[in-house]
């Protein structure tokens, strides 16, 4: 799909699923088709997106995190924002997920989740 060039208002102005499409676009075209790599998730262009159009999410908990399209780390999947806490029940106790060794949260990472 061609698109035409665009500048950073009109970027931002895009509807959710656009700005998504349009990103997707770019990254296999450019990125051969890897996600963009972060060192913090607050950089990434769909957060930037949300931040820019105020999207404000109504829920303080959710079930389940949704994973970026674009940069693979974890995001609310109501608003879409990067600024999320996984917390997930070991031995009993609920536990914020960033707590854990890099092993611990690569095989959190690694888990199969299924839809019944």
């Amino acid at each position: 799909m061609k698109y035409k060039p665009i500048d950073i208002k009109e970027m931002m102005a895009l509807p959710r699923k656009a700005f998504i499409d349009r990103n997707l676009a770019w990254i296999k075209h450019f990125n051969n088709g890897e996600l963009i790599t972060v060192d913090d998730p607050a950089d990434c262009p769909l957060n930037l997106w949300v931040w820019h159009n105020r999207a404000k999410c109504h829920k303080q908990y959710v079930a389940t995190i949704a994973v970026c399209p674009l940069c693979g780390n974890p995001m609310c999947p109501d608003c879409n924002n990067h600024c999320v806490e996984q917390l997930s029940r070991v031995t009993g106790y609920y536990q914020p997920v960033s707590g854990w060794n890099a092993a611990k949260q690569q095989e959190f990472k690694d888990r199969q989740r299924h839809q019944i």
